[in-house]
This record gives C-alpha cells, sequence and structure tokens, in this order.
C-alpha cells in the first residue's frame, strides 16, 4: 500500500444545551429516588484533519481519463493516459496486394465529466518510445510515467457531449498504418507474437493544457480505446478490412498533475503534513483523482461524562454541509460519502454501518433545490459515540470521511465543506440522558 501523509485542520463548533427533569424515574439497580436529564448537544467539538495519499493505483480501471480541470480552492489537475494495445491476429493472405486507408483511434465517453463541456477540447496522441511494466507489486499509479515521442501521431478538436457517450475518432498518422500494414502483410518478425510489444508500445493521449476546461472519462475494454487499421484488398469484391488493435487493459493506466499555483494549497509543500485550518481559509475537502479525504475526530467527547452519574447516549448524528457556490452542473456533488474507522495509527478498523450493522452507511446528499440552504450529507454515529463515550490513548477512534474507490481511481469528484467559520458548518448533534440520584 503507498504511504499516506497527514494534513491537520481544526474545526472548532459552538456547543448549546437544553434540558428537561423528569422526578419519576429510577436509573440502575439500586433503589434510590433519581432524576434524569434529556441533553441536546447542538454540536461537539470536531477537528477535521486533511489527509493526502502518496499515490493512486490508476492501472487496470478500464478508464480513460484526460483533460484539464481547475477548481478555484484547490487547483488544477491535468490528467492522460496511456494505452499499450495486443497484437492482432492477421489473416489476409500474403498473395494479395493490399492498400492501406486510414488508421483511426475510437475513443468513447463514459458520462463522466468535470468542468464546462460548452468550451472545445484538443487532444494530441504521441507514440511511446518505453515499453509500460507493471510495478512489482502489480500496479501503476496517478504518479508514473513513461517516455513517448513528442512528435504528434495524430490530434483532434471536438465540442464534448460526455453524457451522449458519444465516441470521439482521431486519425492517426498514415505513415504508421503503412507501416504495420507493411510490416503485418509480409509477416516481419518485428510485429510477431515475440516483438510486438517492443515494435508498438503503444500510446500517450495528452490534453492541450493552454486550451483545455474540462476532463473527460473515457471507456477502455477490448473494443473501447481500440485502435483501428483500414485496409482494402486490391481487385477483391469484397475489398473492405479491418485489423483492430485492441487496448491492453492491464497495464493501461492514468498519469495526474496536480498545479497548486494560486489556491489554497499553493503556499504548502508537497512534503507538509500538517496544514492548519485557518491556513486553508477554513475548509475541509475531499477530493478524488488527486487522492484527498479527510479525518474527523472528537477531543472533548468524554467531557460529556462529567455531567452526571451516569451518562446515556440516545442518538447521534453528524451533518456536512458543501460549501455554497463550490458546487455547479460542471461540478456535481458526490452522491454519496463514508466513514470508516481508525485507530491511533490511522489504520482502518471497522466502518459506520447501517442500522443492521451489515453494509457501510452511506452519507446520502440531500438537496435542497429550492433556496440552496439546506443541502447536506447525514450519518447516524449513535454506535460510534456510545463506544467511544470514556474511551482514552489508544482506545480512541477517529473517523475517515471518503469517497469510494471508483471516485478515486476514476473521477475527480470532490467535496469542499464549511468549519464554524462558514454558515453552514459541519454539525455533530449528540442526544443523551444525565441520570442523577438524589
Amino acid at each position: 500500500m503507498p504511504k499516506k501523509s497527514f494534513v491537520f485542520c481544526f474545526l472548532s463548533l459552538i456547543v448549546t444545551l437544553t434540558s428537561c427533569y423528569d422526578e419519576a424515574n429510577t436509573y440502575g439497580q439500586q433503589l434510590v429516588d433519581s432524576a434524569f436529564r434529556n441533553v441536546s448537544v447542538d454540536s461537539c467539538t470536531v477537528t477535521v484533519t486533511a489527509v493526502q495519499m502518496d499515490s493512486i493505483e490508476t492501472s487496470g480501471q478500464s478508464t480513460a481519463l484526460i483533460g484539464k480541470y481547475t477548481h478555484e480552492d484547490w487547483g488544477t489537475a491535468i490528467a492522460h493516459t496511456y494505452i499499450p494495445y495486443n497484437r492482432p491476429t492477421y489473416s489476409t493472405d500474403i498473395t494479395e496486394t493490399v492498400i492501406m486507408d486510414s488508421l483511426i483511434l475510437r475513443l468513447k465517453h463514459n458520462g463522466y465529466f468535470i468542468g464546462d463541456t460548452m468550451k472545445y477540447q484538443k487532444f494530441t496522441v504521441h507514440r511511446l518510445t518505453e515499453t509500460i511494466v507493471l510495478n512489482d507489486n502489480g500496479y501503476l499509479y496517478n504518479t508514473s510515467t513513461v517516455s513517448y515521442d513528442p512528435e504528434i501521431l495524430g490530434e483532434c478538436s471536438f465540442r464534448p457531449k460526455p453524457n451522449s457517450q458519444e465516441t470521439v475518432e482521431i486519425r492517426l498518422s498514415d505513415e504508421l498504418g503503412q507501416d504495420l500494414l507493411t510490416r503485418f502483410h509480409t509477416r516481419d518478425d518485428a510485429v510477431s507474437a515475440d516483438y510486438f510489444e517492443n515494435y508498438f508500445k503503444g500510446i500517450v493521449i495528452l490534453p492541450d493544457e493552454q486550451t483545455s476546461e474540462n476532463l473527460q472519462a473515457f471507456s477502455v475494454s477490448d473494443s473501447l480505446g481500440a485502435i483501428e487499421l483500414h485496409y482494402h484488398i486490391l481487385k477483391a469484391e469484397e475489398n473492405a478490412e479491418i485489423l483492430q488493435f485492441t487496448p491492453n487493459t492491464t497495464t493501461q493506466f492514468n498519469h495526474i498533475d496536480h498545479d497548486r499555483s494560486g489556491s489554497l494549497l499553493s503556499n504548502h509543500a508537497l512534503s507538509e503534513i500538517e496544514i492548519p485550518s485557518e491556513k486553508l481559509d477554513n475548509k475541509g475537502l475531499i477530493f478524488g483523482g488527486l487522492g484527498w479525504y479527510s479525518r474527523l475526530e472528537f477531543p472533548y467527547l468524554n467531557d460529556l461524562m462529567q455531567q452526571g452519574e451516569q451518562i446515556d447516549v440516545e442518538a447521534a448524528v453528524l451533518k456536512i454541509y458543501p460549501e455554497k457556490g463550490s458546487y455547479s452542473d460542471f461540478n456535481l456533488l458526490p452522491d454519496s460519502i463514508y466513514l470508516y474507522i481508525a485507530d491511533e495509527k490511522n489504520v482502518v478498523v471497522d466502518a459506520v454501518t447501517d442500522y443492521l450493522g451489515t453494509e457501510v452507511q452511506r452519507g446520502t446528499l440531500v438537496k435542497d433545490d429550492v433556496f440552496f440552504e439546506d443541502t447536506y450529507y447525514s450519518f447516524d454515529l449513535s454506535t460510534f459515540i456510545k463506544e467511544e463515550m470514556g474511551a482514552t490513548g489508544r482506545n480512541k477512534h477517529n473517523l475517515q470521511l471518503v469517497f469510494t474507490n471508483d471516485y478515486y481511481t476514476k473521477t475527480f469528484r470532490n467535496l469542499t465543506f464549511e468549519n464554524k467559520e462558514g454558515k453552514s458548518p459541519i454539525n455533530l448533534q449528540i442526544t443523551y440522558k444525565i441520570y442523577e440520584s438524589y
């Protein structure tokens, strides 16, 4: 597993109490007079740690991420994809005369995008000069790179229509197409099963960083992301032929660069592991593709136990409010987020589950599409808070606020939420009883 570095920011929240007495109640097994107070803590102190993974596994995801997206808070993400190809089977008889027609790369949207798709996008395709090889652990990462020829094999400009899952066609170099056809037709050893990968190592697809304002995802599979060599047989009745080069989905991967210039992160070195919230404009974040997630801690939870002889937590609800203005039609909010439980070494030991305890609980998005004031993600933390009451030292746990693995490896979904300085801060409401004997 790649190492993780932890960056700390703090959210201090206002605590409000309401209570009432019921003189007719007893507690425990002792025959004593007692009363309890029902207490509602509107919000407890929550500290948030912004955590960025050193790297994300992007190989074998069957997704090509290409483009550039700039977030006003967190900087610019630039993605390009490396695609190696399998050797196809060529069956045209060597005695025939063949004519090359075109070499076409076909990319099909998988529906995901981020950024302004009303703007034209430009891609360039380059030939790899280095064979793609997986690391010893069997993966390649968003930080992995492979060398390529700066000469352009093909390029195209288009207005993206990702929701239509349209196919983008890029015509590649006729010179490469003719060379491939000639070698396959003459049964050249360079394109034999033993040497093909060395002869044609694959391609990299780059966005035009000067003009790109959106980032898109394309499907990569046996037929999607393929290169088609169109040719015909001279004087044949049905002479149109296609030699299809299918992607090697195991070693295809995406490289991602992050430019922090002009962002809230611009004054912080990549090696810096702690960033106080006041230096991030009092904001927390999760960011797929760039590998950010947030750690939540409740340092003063045990103070509640000082309020009486016995404390019983009845309910705890956490609400996380996206920062207003941080999302739009070009940067949609994630449908759901998740909480995992980690120990004092930040090793995940469990998950916040549903009321049956069988599935990981989703912080499902509740949207206010009318006034845009009450949009939030909600979690039931009753079980977690009950178990944390009284815990100290090594027995204390924190929560990690994360996306699904697919969001990290295949998208740039992001969430910016506010702390106490925001109009709608992160909010933990705990309802409990304080029992007192008389």
